[in-house]
């Protein structure tokens, strides 16, 4: 079995103490024992993309003592030079990471539309490039090893009006692509900050789409008496198992600090 723990959204330089509700998480799952297998961060690692913010996130991931490694990846709120020059790539196309695990590929995908100093662009697209280059990694695994594509920007609606209109915007190419390849698994996001799951009915063979929640904050269904985003709620994670046979278990959970729940 493999164990993948999935975080997102811990957009550290912002509001509501990020720091400590990342760090918080970490902690848990330095407790967990057999241990996770790798964590995945799937966007919005800063809140502004300032460069400063990086290092906190270098010193927040620090607290990470386990052997599993962590993989991350850029999302709206994230700059892409900065960002670029974080994990040491070019700042003059999309960071994508290729990561082999416990006999799995995890692609990571950037998602992020580059905006001009001081703005922020909050859909998502994928790059010609970025599409080429995720066939060709699907295309060149050895037989029956398995890929899971990783994302910031959800390819599908989670029925939040805040969050819809900012989703992938091509996620019809993305379709196309994972619909001529076998062996992928799920579709792993963020950027909704609400924990979820869905699927792919865009393709032909639809995928799961999992979402872990947020770690700074909460975006709430229209339905719920919180504001549009909350601190409110406790960050929250996923834990996917996947077994042997490639099917995969997801369960979520929410850590409240001290004192803030039973």
């Amino acid at each position: 079995m493999l164990v993948i723990a999935h975080l997102s959204d811990p957009h550290l330089g912002g509001r509501w103490s990020p720091a400590e509700r990342t760090g918080r998480v970490l902690a848990y799952l330095t407790r967990l024992d057999p241990p996770v297998d790798v964590i995945l961060v799937t966007g919005d690692i800063a809140d502004h993309g300032d460069i400063e913010e990086y290092a906190e996130a270098s010193r927040v991931l620090a607290e990470w003592t386990g052997a599993a490694p962590i993989l991350v990846l850029p999302g709206n709120h994230d700059r892409r030079e900065t960002y670029a020059a974080w994990r040491g790539a070019p700042p003059d196309e999309p960071v994508n990471e290729a990561h082999r695990v416990g006999g799995h590929r995890f692609l990571m995908l950037d998602s992020m539309i580059p905006a001009p100093p001081g703005e922020r662009i909050d859909p998502g697209l994928l790059t010609d490039a970025s599409l080429a280059w995720l066939e060709d990694q699907l295309a060149s695994r050895e037989p029956g090893e398995r890929a899971f594509v990783c994302l910031h920007h959800p390819p599908v609606d989670v029925g939040i009006s805040l969050m819809d209109p900012i989703r992938l915007t091509n996620a019809d190419a993305l379709a196309q692509v994972l619909d001529r390849h076998a062996d992928v698994l799920a579709v792993l996001v963020g950027h909704a900050h609400t924990a979820c799951a869905t699927s792919y009915a865009a393709m032909e063979r639809p995928l799961p789409v999992l979402v872990p929640g947020g770690l700074a904050s909460t975006v709430p269904l229209d339905a719920e008496p919180f504001d549009p985003i909350t601190p409110d709620l406790p960050p929250t994670f996923a834990l996917h198992l996947v077994g042997d046979d490639g099917r995969i278990v997801t369960h979520w959970r929410s850590l409240p600090a001290v004192g803030e729940g039973r």
